[in-house]
């Protein structure tokens, strides 16, 4: 059974896997950000954020959508803290 957070956008899906080792996901539409450069910086300071933190993670996979051009990646950091 996974994990639903939703706040204002972005979501986070959660769900555990026999993995071993975490695993990221990220869905940046296009109609948020239609030029590839903002799409592809948004997904590199998430995986980077992924990379520093996952350690911590535990054995689970994590998909992040984003739905608004303006995401506090400090907030997206908050609801991923909290569900450790």
């Amino acid at each position: 059974m996974g994990r639903a957070i939703k706040r204002p956008g972005f979501s986070v899906l959660l769900k555990a896997n026999a993995l071993g080792v975490p695993r990221l996901g990220l869905i940046v539409p296009k109609r948020v950000f239609p030029r590839a450069v903002d799409r592809n910086r948004a997904k590199r300071v998430l995986r980077e954020w992924f990379r520093n933190h996952q350690a911590r993670l535990g054995s689970r996979d994590i998909l992040i959508r984003l739905s608004a051009r303006m995401v506090a990646l400090a907030e997206v950091e908050r609801c991923l803290a909290g569900t450790s």
